[in-house]
């Protein structure tokens, strides 16, 4: 993410994110939190893990639990979403490469019909289980502030990194803590 798309970002939602989900170390402020997400890497995540529990593409309910023992990116996206289009290539293939030591991608489209997601996959396939959050309820219970939004759970379930806008998948600082957590 280019510097100037960052400064906008952090200035445009600031208000959006809660003081709990932010650098571990002490209670951050919204604006702390928010500078340490839209970095150029992950943030420790501050908090509770929230419940994610969604339709796939054939309609069965998905949870987070159910991919207990492994290690989740949680993605959330849109097809409007210019970075979302710029990033599903290099992490779909990050999860693919380390399927087998328990990567899973859980891809989540933010309040778009069938159609549109299935068009967005035609063109961008995703290696990983797609997710309709039809009415937004996983948008709003992750603190999603803006699109996309990835999110790192490890294998006991709990969320320990964040970070809104687009992350550069193929660089070793962010694919460092995932594979720290395969490892684990």
């Amino acid at each position: 993410m280019n510097s100037v798309r960052r400064l906008l970002l952090q200035a445009g939602l600031a208000a959006a994110v809660p003081a709990r989900a932010g650098p571990a170390g002490g209670q951050p402020s919204a604006a702390a939190s928010l500078k340490a997400a839209t970095g150029p890497g992950w943030a420790d995540w501050r908090g509770a893990t929230p419940a994610l529990a969604l339709p796939d593409l054939a309609g069965r309910v998905r949870t987070l639990r159910e991919f207990h023992g492994q290690v989740v990116i949680v993605n959330f996206w849109a097809s409007w979403c210019e970075p979302c289009r710029e990033e599903i290539p290099a992490m779909s293939a990050l999860a693919h490469r380390h399927r087998g030591e328990g990567l899973q991608l859980l891809a989540v489209n933010n309040a778009e019909s069938r159609r549109k997601i299935d068009t967005f996959l035609q063109r961008w396939s995703v290696d990983g289980t797609v997710l309709s959050d039809r009415n937004g309820s996983a948008v709003q219970a992750w603190s999603v502030a803006g699109m996309p939004a990835n999110y790192l759970v490890d294998k006991a379930g709990a969320l320990r990194y964040w970070h809104l806008g687009a992350l550069d998948w193929t660089k070793p600082a962010i694919e460092q803590p995932v594979l720290a957590l395969l490892r684990a």
